[in-house]
């Protein structure tokens, strides 16, 4: 198991329920179920296991993060929809190298629960701007034999996202786009 740093003793032996945010986007809860159904009898996933058919309208929001020694946290992998956000590619940076990121508790302490307890952990932050940042942590194994990976899923939606999430995750969606003149119906 990785060095998780001062995170391996607070968490240890603890129990933690499966919060999901009830009002989260229906994609979210789309990469949960996927990710439970692959589960077979093991607390995580495998990378081979992510059934990216059943989350294809998601994956712009998707992102990896593997866990090095002392706790800190790499994007392997990050979703084209985060990059807005973030102001830059993330993938090969850690969460602290990104602005969006730092100091996000979902970005470390929130991952590294997430893996310690192997369990999924969810969320929802109001953020400086009024905006609304939904956030799933899922653990995911690179060998099958332990968790040492996190499945993010992330979206940012603008501050009136809680009223109606889909509605909101629909005209980001809209605004990643590259024919402009699609028309929802």
């Amino acid at each position: 198991m990785p060095d998780f740093g001062p995170f391996r003793i607070g968490f240890q032996g603890l129990r933690m329920s499966l919060d999901h945010v009830a009002a989260a986007p229906m994609g979210q809860t789309k990469v949960l179920e996927s990710w439970r159904k692959r589960l077979r009898g093991r607390n995580f996933i495998t990378c081979e296991d992510i059934d990216i058919s059943a989350i294809n309208r998601e994956l712009a929001y998707v992102s990896i993060l593997s866990c090095e020694d002392g706790g800190q946290f790499r994007f392997r992998l990050a979703g084209t929809g985060l990059q807005t956000v973030f102001g830059c590619e993330a993938r090969g940076k850690t969460a602290d190298q990104i602005d969006a990121c730092r100091g996000g508790a979902m970005w470390a302490e929130l991952a590294t629960r997430s893996l310690l307890r192997e369990m999924p952990v969810s969320g929802a932050t109001r953020r400086a701007d009024g905006s609304i940042h939904y956030w799933l942590r899922l653990p995911l194994s690179s060998s099958g034999i332990e968790a040492d990976l996190v499945l993010c899923h992330d979206r940012y939606l603008p501050a009136d996202a809680a009223v109606d999430p889909d509605r909101a995750a629909m005209w980001v969606d809209l605004s990643l786009r590259l024919d402009r003149e699609f028309v929802p119906a």
